[in-house]
Parts: structure tokens; sequence; C-alpha cells
């Protein structure tokens, strides 16, 4: 059986393999968001055990 899903065949090897991209980028997005306000919470000094200044919290997370 074929699902068709607005005009696209879902079944197709391309089509599956484009929506899992998307959906690990989406995945990827959330858990680095959610790194990056687990890590703004932590004070200073916390901070400094594990390496890592306030100003690199973003950079760590987001690889920039």
């Amino acid at each position: 059986m074929t699902t068709i899903a607005r005009g696209f065949d879902t079944t197709h090897p391309k089509v599956s393999a484009g929506f899992a991209g998307i959906l690990d980028r989406i995945r990827t997005f959330f858990a680095r968001s959610r790194a990056e306000q687990q890590l703004a919470q932590l004070d200073d000094r916390l901070l400094a055990d594990i390496g890592l200044k306030r100003s690199d919290i973003g950079r760590m997370v987001w690889d920039k």
C-alpha cells in the first residue's frame, strides 16, 4: 500500500530520508536548547568545575 500525503509518495526512499533528516535537525535543536538552558542555570562555580565560563555556554552547545 502506498501512502500519499500532500501529493508526495512517502514510501519513496528520498522522501523518507528527507523527512528523517528534518526530524533529526528538530530533535537536535531541542536537545541543544535544553542543554543550554540547563547550563545557564548553573552558578559560576559549578561551571568552572566543568571547565566552562558563562560566556562559553553558547559556543560549546551550538558549536559556534
